[in-house]
Parts: C-alpha cells; structure tokens; sequence
C-alpha cells in the first residue's frame, strides 16, 4: 500500500476532505455554505491551510488549519494556530492519521507557531472535539495534545419560555434601558467594541459587517442612549452564519441562536445580561422561532437562570510545538 501526506492546493480535494468529516460525524456535517464561507471566505488576515493523508491516492485523512498573520489584540497573534477539522478513516496499520498530524505540526512550526489547538478558531465550526468523539480525543492524546477546558452549546425552548420575574424588576429600576439593532450604522458598535472588547469580539464584527446584512444581527443595549452592552443573534438565513446555529439540523422547527454578548465593566453586576438574553429571546419567540442555541460557553449556571440547558459538551485540547517540531 502506498501511503502520503501533503497539503491540499485545489478545490476538489478540500470538498472531499469536507465530506470526509461528514461521513464520519455525521451530526456534525458541514454544509456547502459553511465551507465557502469559513474556508474560503476566510476572516482578513487569516491563512487557512488543508492537509490530507491518502491510502493508494485515494484521501482517506483530512485536517484544516488556520493561524492568524497579524496580531489580534487580547486574543492571538502568528504563534497561535488551530485545527478546525481532523478527519480520519483510514487502515490503522497505516498510521497515516498520526503522520498526517506530524506534518501539520511541522508546517504549522515553520511558520512560526508555538501553541496549536483544536477548535475555537476564528470562522470556527466547533469549539472543540465533542465529548462524544472517543476516536478523536483518543488520538489527539496520543499525539501529545492535552485537554484545557470544557465548553458547551445550550439550548432553549422558546415555545414555552417566559421571562423570570426578576427581568420585571430590571425593566421598572432601569426604566431608559433599550435594545436596539445595530443595521448598517455600524460605527457605534464598534467604537463600543474598541472600548470594552477590543480582542476577538471586535475583529469578528468588522468581518461579519463585510457581508451584506451581516451586522444586522447585532444589537447595541443602551441607557439613556449610552452604549452599555451589545449581543450578537443569528439565524440560518442570516448574512453572515455563526457557530450557533451550525447544528441547527439536529432540531426539529425554527432555531436561532445567540451569541458572543457583553456588558460595559462599569455596568456588570445590574442583572442587564439576563435581562439582554431575556429580551431577545421573548423577541425571538414572537417571531415564531422554536429553539435557540446559545454556543460555546463554561457559564452553564448563569444561563440556567433564564431555563437554558446544555446541548453539546466540546472539550478543548492544545499542544505546545518547538524548533525542533519545524524539522
């Protein structure tokens, strides 16, 4: 058997490798959408790279990687790199999954990367490896990789939800306390972004503001007409298709999803969060969606107070390389 690794340079190539993914996790399949959009759309100044490993030329292994070519502030700069999707259904007794690995870590290295993990990447699909992917986990261990957190996507049932009595009490302290959707003004968002969140939730935004509609579904919380926090909602006809609603197959009727949100430091500790989430979820509601999915998150307690669940478990995993990984 004649086996190879190398990276992937042409179109064909990438889509089987995508449907290679989808063949093996398959409540987790990718859409066409996804893959133009996060693969070859890509967010400005990040390198996407795929790598596959073939069996007798046929590609039986496939990852996709990213690293970032200029610095994000608060966030991550070149030395970071990630592995969005690792694929592997290939003979064991060819280890062609663990060598393809080894090339992805000595390319990643060449290029300056010190640090690679699995998911969370900008334009990500997952957060994570899936607590249910045995296999997978299993072989990024194996390959060196050590697990650094636990995330997960919650769900909520929107027929059904009803605001707790407490958002009643923030709507009658703070009576001038409004929502509102941000549209193609977008320069108040991001100077509220400039300000509170400078890193990954500021560079996502102006790359989600460069597709049509895309920051029509971010919403700006005001009081008094200041700019107090912001959230971000999405469905799948939205302009720009966030993580949130990537599984939205798994559900049966309409789902949306919520998702990064934040409120100014100087205003945390009011119950304006809650009441942000609340808000959009009776809005939501209203608008005859069934489900929404509020992704990667550790606040699984706060969330609960307004009845939100987890979904999905991800555990996240990541690798220190070195020089002598480039060799």
């Amino acid at each position: 058997m004649i086996t190879e690794c190398r990276r992937l340079t042409d179109y064909g190539h990438v889509f089987a490798g995508i449907d290679r993914w989808n063949r093996t996790h398959p409540d987790f399949s990718i859409s066409d959408r996804l893959v133009s959009q996060n693969v070859f759309a890509p967010f400005d100044g990040m390198d996407v790279t795929a790598w596959g490993g073939f069996e007798n030329d046929e590609l039986v292994a496939f990852v996709l990687g990213k690293r970032l070519t200029e610095a994000v502030p608060d966030y991550a700069d070149g030395t970071v790199g990630w592995i969005s999707l690792f694929a592997d259904d290939s003979d064991d007794d060819t280890h062609i999954a663990s060598e393809l690995l080894a090339k992805v870590e000595r390319d990643m290295a060449a290029r300056g990367v010190t640090r690679l993990r699995f998911g969370g990447d900008p334009g990500q699909f997952l957060p994570g490896v899936p607590t249910e992917f045995d296999t997978l986990r299993e072989s990024l261990r194996e390959a060196g990789f050590a697990p650094d957190g636990t995330y997960f996507d919650l769900k909520g049932d929107l027929t059904t939800y009803e605001s707790p009595p407490r958002i009643a009490d923030v709507d009658s302290a703070w009576p001038n306390l409004t929502l509102e959707r941000v549209g193609a003004n977008v320069e108040p968002l991001f100077t509220f972004l400039s300000d509170q969140f400078p890193g990954r939730w500021l560079y996502e935004a102006r790359n989600f503001a460069r597709v049509p509609g895309g920051a029509d579904d971010y919403w700006l919380l005001r009081n008094d007409g200041k700019a107090v926090g912001f959230g971000r909602t999405n469905t799948p006809e939205s302009g720009y298709r966030g993580g949130n609603v990537n599984w939205v197959d798994r559900f049966d009727g309409r789902v949306c999803g919520l998702g990064p949100l934040g409120i100014d430091e100087a205003y945390r500790g009011r119950g304006w969060g809650l009441w942000l989430v609340a808000t959009l979820a009776e809005r939501y509601r209203d608008a005859g969606y069934d489900h929404m999915v509020i992704d990667w998150t550790d606040l699984v307690g706060y969330y609960a107070k307004l009845g939100f669940e987890p979904w999905v478990a991800y555990e996240s995993f990541t690798k220190e390389l070195d020089r002598e990984t480039a060799r």
